[in-house]
């Protein structure tokens, strides 16, 4: 299975609210309504907040719990294109800070994040997405325990 960029349902609020998430710019409660969700493998991507634009200076903050770790993720995007035609977008993933414990699979960490990212789709619309593309992909860091952001 794959992820899939879903409404929170109240069956999952519960769960959303166990992560205890909060936004990394005024650090109040995360309220999100929507997530990248992949039930296979445990996996949760939630966008908590940021501008992440391409030429900006603040990234959107992202954090991805799989299997209960918890992953940090910044950053940036643009696109090509338009609704009626499609977009290309295109993504810079410019910070990646993930507990040791993941260091043996790196690897399948990355293609967790650039799955859910890729889910999310132009604007939180997948079918007006024509292709995702990653320009660039940190190295992550790994360090003894990841917070919230």
């Amino acid at each position: 299975m794959a992820f899939v960029f879903e409404k929170i349902t109240e069956a999952g609020r519960e769960i959303f609210n166990s992560f205890d998430l909060k936004c990394p710019i005024n650090g109040r409660p995360l309220e999100e309504t929507m997530w990248a969700r992949d039930r296979e493998r445990d996996a949760f991507l939630i966008a908590l907040g940021g501008d992440g634009e391409y030429g900006s200076d603040l990234p959107m903050f992202y954090m991805l719990i799989w299997n209960n770790n918890r992953i940090k993720v910044d950053a940036f995007s643009s696109g090509n294109g338009d609704i009626s035609n499609g977009v290309e977008m295109f993504w810079k993933i410019t910070k990646i800070q993930a507990p040791k414990c993941l260091l043996e699979v790196k690897d399948e960490m990355i293609e967790i994040i650039t799955e859910g990212i890729a889910s999310e789709g132009f604007a939180g619309r997948c079918e007006w997405t024509k292709s995702v593309q990653f320009d660039y992909i940190a190295a992550p860091e790994f360090m003894l325990e990841v917070y919230s952001h």
